[in-house]
């Protein structure tokens, strides 16, 4: 299977597609097995003429988005701030 990639500034995969976008893309041709389709394809860096998987940025990415998706959200955030400024106040 042919794919184009795009790639940031650090050569890890931006974006890719069965079409080329532009010319700075790089044209691959990859097996419809091969893992880079069953994968976050961010974590993919172009060396040498070839996908290398870099398990450290798919670990960091991880947890980054473990971390947003425990993030309290805003309306949350603000009962909580609410709710101890009322018990602050009733407390006095």
């Amino acid at each position: 299977m042919i794919i184009y990639i795009a790639l940031d500034d650090k050569n890890y995969v931006d974006g890719w597609g069965s079409t080329r976008s532009n010319e700075d893309e790089i044209e691959l041709q990859l097996d419809k097995e091969h893992e880079f389709f069953d994968s976050d394809f961010s974590c993919w860096k172009y060396e040498n003429d070839e996908l290398i998987f870099d398990e450290e940025k798919r670990d960091r990415l991880i947890v980054e988005r473990e971390a947003e998706e425990n993030k309290p959200i805003e309306q949350e955030r603000i009962e909580a701030l609410e709710s101890a400024l009322l018990e602050l106040i009733l407390n006095d």
